[in-house]
């Protein structure tokens, strides 16, 4: 389960680029060319509306959840002077112009090409546990942050202003290396 939930939230990063891939494959923003764009490979669009339904609602929960988590624990770990990892987060979205510029949706060997490489990515993302590599943790106004030399990740919405350096704290979730503020 915790393997599926991991893909889940790696495909939610995802979302906008599937958006991105439909403008690409439009002529015109008038509802026949939505029409034909959608008749290129229904099929193919059905599944990426589906996956970023699903995969956008996990990933909403799975934050509601780290801040419940944290509310409810007393235990908090003093984090130290946090460093800010908001563009390592965006440069890891760079990754995803390729199938922006390559996938042709009328084409099953050039979805199959981009099915391969999101699945060696996904690898990458899901074995490393770097579940903070997430673009719509930006888009939806938190920032991500580390501390202990890169080996621990805080997910907040708060910004650097917004707390001491010297004297932050955020609690751990499980026994992971994610903590929340």
């Amino acid at each position: 389960m915790e393997k599926l939930f991991k893909w889940t939230i790696f495909l939610s990063s995802y979302v906008p680029v599937f958006i991105m891939v439909f403008l690409n494959s439009l002529k015109s923003f008038s509802m026949k060319s939505l029409k034909n764009t959608w008749q290129l490979n229904p099929p193919f669009w059905a599944f990426l509306i589906g996956i970023s339904i699903v995969s956008l609602i996990i990933l909403v929960l799975w934050l509601q959840h780290l801040k419940k988590e944290s509310e409810r624990k007393a235990q908090k770990f003093k984090t130290g002077i946090l460093d800010s990892n908001d563009v390592e987060v965006l440069n890891f979205f760079i990754t995803f112009i390729v199938p922006i510029v390559s996938l042709n949706p009328s084409s099953w060997p050039s979805i199959a090409m981009n099915v391969l490489l999101i699945a060696v990515e996904g690898i990458f993302f899901t074995k490393n546990n770097t579940l903070y590599f997430n673009v719509l943790l930006i888009i939806f106004g938190f920032h991500v942050f580390s501390f202990d030399n890169q080996k621990n990740i805080v997910i907040t919405r708060k910004q650097r202003g917004d707390f001491e350096l010297e004297d932050t704290k955020a609690t751990q979730m499980g026994t992971t290396n994610i903590f929340y503020m």
